[in-house]
């Protein structure tokens, strides 16, 4: 049994520096400022319909931090686990905008890798074309 521990914990402290030495995921792309996309939203769609689906889409992967619907605005919690692993080091936030005439919806995603002691920016491209199409199916007519 004490074999077996020993050789355990030598496992672990082996993989730990490949865990580390991973680096971001490939869909990170380092230095690129979040930029908003605009979905604008069919005719037949009404402010309330497209709060509803955009709300909906996002708590099926992330926390809502803040909601402000009368100002058309959402913005997610950081979230470790995009992809079904949990990560210390990657985080990806959301953040959506209406137009103050409610016929669009402004999306923006943030994503962070940890280095050392500091985050470096970027995007998420994975998770900004997922969310893009997925609203574009509920909501849009185009995108920009």
């Amino acid at each position: 049994m004490k074999n077996f521990a020993l050789h355990w914990l030598s496992a672990v402290l082996l993989c730990v520096p490949m865990v580390t030495l991973a680096g971001p995921p490939k869909t990170f792309q380092r230095g690129q400022a979040s930029q908003w996309h605009v979905i604008e939203l069919r005719q037949d769609v009404d402010f309330q319909h497209a709060w509803d689906a955009v709300f909906d889409t996002l708590i099926e992967d992330f926390d809502v931090a803040l909601a402000i619907k009368d100002d058309g605005y959402i913005r997610t919690e950081w979230l470790y686990s995009y992809g079904g692993k949990y990560d210390f080091e990657y985080r990806l936030r959301v953040t959506v905008r209406f137009a103050p005439d409610k016929r669009s919806v402004r999306l923006r995603t943030d994503a962070q890798f940890k280095q050392g002691d500091n985050w470096m920016m970027g995007v998420d491209s994975r998770l900004l074309n997922t969310l893009k199409t997925d609203l574009m199916g509920k909501l849009g007519r185009t995108t920009r």
